[in-house]
């Protein structure tokens, strides 16, 4: 009969399922804000570094949206665990946006939307409106990552390790655990 023999593992505390949980989600920021954007139509002159503006599309956009940040579970690690004291220390990941996303939403129900889109100099002569796609392109851009900085704020980050403490130690408390939670930068 072949034994394997094993050093036994540390204990854990009772919520073992933390860690399918996934991303506990402990803050979610709502974002409102106006973005003006103008995209340049130039023509470059021959030999020399300048370029001549012939006109541009200036755009207008309220911008509305939303993140979620919160901790990924998946990635917590007990430490310095105590059957008989019933205490473990949670070292987690620290938290971060999970999602952060422009509310493309009718402006009735919440979604951004564009205020103006004025041609100026000679783009309105110009056909085609490639000029203006791209100008409403590089507006929705610039609102995202205005989105995502928002969500990476000290304060945000914060808001959201205090929160995940919130929830997850009286959920230990709640088996009889005393769980004291370590952060990793």
């Amino acid at each position: 009969m072949w034994l394997l023999v094993r050093g036994s593992p540390e204990p854990q505390p009772a919520l073992l399922s933390l860690e399918a949980m996934g991303h506990l989600a402990s803050v979610k920021v709502n974002y409102a804000g106006v973005i003006e954007f103008t995209e340049k139509i130039t023509q470059g002159i021959p030999w020399t570094q300048w370029e001549l503006q012939l006109g541009g599309t200036r755009v207008l956009l309220v911008a509305r949206g939303d993140c979620l940040i919160g901790t990924d579970l998946r990635l917590a690690k007990y430490q310095n665990t105590s059957e008989a004291n019933r205490t473990s220390e949670l070292v987690l990941p620290a938290p971060k946006p999970i999602s952060a996303r422009v509310n493309h939403e009718a402006r009735e129900k919440g979604g951004s939307y564009f205020y103006s889109i004025n041609g100026f100099g000679l783009e309105p002569l110009i056909p085609g409106t490639e000029n203006r796609s791209k100008a409403i392109s590089s507006a929705l851009a610039k609102a995202q990552q205005d989105i995502e900085a928002s969500c990476s704020s000290p304060d945000v980050l914060a808001t959201a390790k205090k929160n995940a403490e919130a929830v997850l130690k009286p959920a230990f408390g709640a088996v009889g655990w005393n769980v004291q939670v370590r952060w990793l930068q």
